[in-house]
């Protein structure tokens, strides 16, 4: 019976694999037409894990970009999916508006971005600008107003214009700097009581001190009464799940019982598409817990290519490297699409059971001597305390080092968004 995935995380905050455009199509649109045959009797429709059906594993959870979604004329894993068993959120597009990929401009690509939403996901993000713009050498944005005002035109658009009331529909804070975080969510404010949750985005998205002074405002403002979903744009460090998980608990028990913290990571099909470098596990060493990975040899000469493959998934387990890696002639490294759409989805198993396994300690480990970090379990009462407290920001400042253990982190692990 193939593992799901999805059974006991209730409880954790939602970790959501960035899924590409290629993955997206691929288990539909190859699977019969494969250039070569996959191992065990598997198809590509296999590698689909939002499928409860699947003869590998289920993990019901996922994010998809309007740039991608936007354009695609066929079917996909996003499109076909079980509404009742699966949740995607909607990325809006904003990051690749501004890197000028979107394949028109921003005010006729915004409609088409929320129909595609509305159509497809269960959460979607407002179209933003997001502030790194203001980084982009002869960008056309050229000051976080630039960036506010078409955000906001878009936030106005939204709310006018939705049709689907059951998706839940987030805005979006940005900001390189705290001044900037707390202008942008000045202006955001007034319009979060019509949405029902909060993007974090940019520099700042992971100084959770920060967000703590700014929900407890929005809070004791009634700007918060319909928040249901708080999304994290690109990380996957383990130590911010966990910490995320924190706060979740918190916000379930002082504020809502049914708020939803998610985060996601193209990890799986950026870094291992791109450079053959997977997950292989978690280490712990009490100041912080990180993936182990393992980078593929440059040529495929390398490894034995009928050997078994050594790191162990329920694909994995069925495969030989040459499963993975077929020599292929057309590339140096030997690796062609079918290949690299498998080692996504190894990658997704991987990352998503560590991620459970760094979870699950945190929740069994009930003293200092563990091996959760100090700054987890101290960001964890600190949440507790924070939302529990008639004086908040006293509690804010008693635990503020280690709510922002993670805002000057940046590495392998979390996008530029």
């Amino acid at each position: 019976m193939p593992t799901d995935l999805s059974v006991g995380t209730e409880n954790h905050a939602l970790f959501l694999p960035a899924i590409n455009e290629t993955f997206a199509r691929f288990p539909i649109q190859y699977s019969e037409h494969a250039v070569r045959r996959m191992p065990a009797g598997l198809t590509p429709r296999d590698l689909n894990y939002l499928d409860p059906a699947s003869s590998l594993f289920h993990y019901h959870a996922g994010l998809h970009s309007a740039a991608f979604g936007v354009y695609e004329a066929n079917e996909t894993i996003i499109s076909k999916r079980d509404r009742k068993s699966t949740i995607i959120v909607g990325d809006s597009g904003g990051f690749t508006e501004i890197n000028n990929g979107l394949k028109e401009p921003l005010q006729t690509f915004r409609p088409k971005s929320l129909a595609w939403q509305e159509q497809n996901c269960d959460v979607g993000i407002i179209l933003d600008v997001p502030t790194r713009a203001l980084d982009i050498k002869g960008g056309k944005y050229r000051s976080l107003t630039d960036c506010l005002d078409v955000t906001l035109d878009s936030i106005r658009y939204a709310i006018e214009k939705r049709a689907n009331s059951d998706m839940r529909l987030l805005s979006v804070m940005q900001g390189r700097d705290r001044k900037e975080a707390r202008i942008w969510q000045k202006a955001v404010a007034p319009y979060q009581s019509d949405l029902e949750g909060i993007a974090l985005a940019g520099a700042m998205k992971l100084d959770l001190a920060l967000w703590a002074e700014l929900f407890i405002k929005m809070r004791d403002n009634k700007q918060l009464d319909g928040l249901r979903w708080i999304h994290v744009l690109g990380t996957a460090q383990p130590g911010v799940g966990v910490m995320l998980t924190g706060l979740q608990r918190a916000l379930r028990k002082h504020l809502r019982a049914d708020i939803t913290i998610s985060y996601d990571s193209s990890l799986a099909f950026r870094i291992v598409q791109v450079n053959k470098q997977i997950t292989t596990g978690i280490t712990y060493d009490r100041q912080d817990m990180r993936f182990l990975r393992y980078h593929f040899p440059d040529h495929w000469s390398a490894l034995d290519r009928q050997a078994r493959f050594p790191f162990s998934s329920p694909l994995g387990d069925r495969a030989t490297i040459g499963d993975f890696n077929p020599a292929n002639a057309n590339s140096a490294t030997g690796w062609d699409t079918l290949g690299i759409q498998m080692l996504s989805h190894h990658e997704v198993f991987k990352e998503v059971t560590a991620l459970a396994e760094v979870n699950r300690l945190a929740e069994a480990e009930t003293s200092t001597k563990g091996q959760t970090p100090w700054h987890i379990r101290q960001a964890w009462a600190g949440f507790d305390a924070i939302f529990s407290s008639q004086t908040p920001v006293t509690e804010i400042a008693r635990y503020k080092r280690f709510l922002g253990h993670y805002s000057a982190s940046s590495g392998l692990e979390d996008d530029d968004r």
